[in-house]
């Protein structure tokens, strides 16, 4: 008897919640999985693992996406960035992610890894097959800004994800990944931009987000999602159970609400500690045209001293924030 209990207790170990993960399908089958059901996978961004690349490495990627869509990229630059991804010579590609309204796109090292990586992906696909990245911040000129007033309608970005998402993928019947800031991705995000797009087309997208730790009891929470990596839908899931409050979320809701809200899935690529921040590009560090370019943008829009429209503060911000995402 002694000896059954023995047996039985450790098989009750074999499935305990920290292990259930291991039965699950691998992260990239379940992701792509998803796009059975639903026009647009879109996930948080920048990764703060390997998931992203490893997933467009993937061959079986470019039978089932059509298309990338990403927060850094100049969408009056789009003619550009679909020839560079289609492998033709084109002058300096940096132009797509670095005159964008966010100043720190400029400096991502994820955005010109990306479009390299999708660029020779491409080079071995039939033309039907070719991958497409899509630009979706607002198509601004920086050569004619000269005033705030200037900036001004370019200024909503999440319209302008909607607009091209919605034209050039869920109205042409496409499959897109879309990779941006959760801010812009959630189902209950109001003016966010799969908000917006649900209106239109329900359900047509499936939010996934990096773990990038829990706000309290972290180390026993994340125990208990076990191995890594996985993708955990938080339906029917102990994390679709947790209470509200244990995720970073950046508003209030009514007590007792529980789960990721807006959120349909949970990647976990490891223990918040270990995650690492996305390094500075030393091309645009030490490209000197580049920054006294963002110096004059930043007295161009009246940016204030310490905002990070000015290279030097967003420097020192990078300087003192170390290279763990929890460091």
């Amino acid at each position: 008897m002694r000896l059954f209990l023995a047996v039985l207790a450790a098989a009750v170990l074999l499935v305990s919640p920290a292990d259930a993960g291991q039965r699950r399908p691998d992260p990239a089958t379940a992701l792509l999985a998803a796009f059975d059901s639903h026009a647009i996978v879109a996930k948080s961004s920048p990764d703060v693992g390997t998931f992203v690349f490893d997933l467009i490495r993937d061959p079986r990627f470019p039978g089932r996406v059509n298309d990338i869509a990403v927060e850094c990229g100049n969408a009056r630059l789009q003619p550009l960035l679909d020839a560079y991804t289609a492998g033709v010579p084109v002058p300096e590609i940096s132009s797509v992610w670095r005159d964008t309204t966010q100043p720190s796109c400029g400096f991502s090292t994820f955005y010109e890894q990306l479009f390299a990586l999708v660029r020779q992906v491409n080079t071995a696909l039939p033309a039907s097959r070719k991958i497409r990245v899509l630009a979706t911040d607002p198509p601004v000129d920086w050569s004619r800004v000269q005033s705030p007033a200037d900036l001004e309608p370019f200024l909503d970005r999440d319209a302008s994800i909607a607009s091209v998402v919605k034209t050039q993928v869920l109205q042409k019947n496409r499959k897109a990944l879309l990779l941006f800031g959760l801010g812009h991705l959630t189902h209950d995000g109001g003016s966010a931009a799969v908000a917006r797009l649900e209106r239109e087309y329900p359900g047509a997208a499936y939010v996934v987000a990096d773990h990038r730790g829990f706000t309290a009891d972290n180390a026993r929470l994340e125990q208990r999602l076990g191995s890594w990596p996985q993708l955990v839908p938080l339906q029917g899931s102990w994390l679709g159970s947790l209470e509200t409050t244990f995720f970073p979320v950046n508003r209030d809701y009514p007590p007792g609400t529980r789960g990721y809200p807006g959120v349909d899935a949970y990647l976990y690529e490891g223990p918040a500690d270990l995650l690492l921040r996305e390094p500075l590009s030393a091309r645009a560090v030490l490209d000197t045209g580049y920054l006294a370019e963002l110096r004059r943008r930043a007295t161009a829009i009246d940016a204030p001293p310490d905002s990070i429209e000015w290279p030097e503060t967003f420097f020192e911000r990078e300087r003192t924030s170390g290279v763990l995402l929890r460091g």
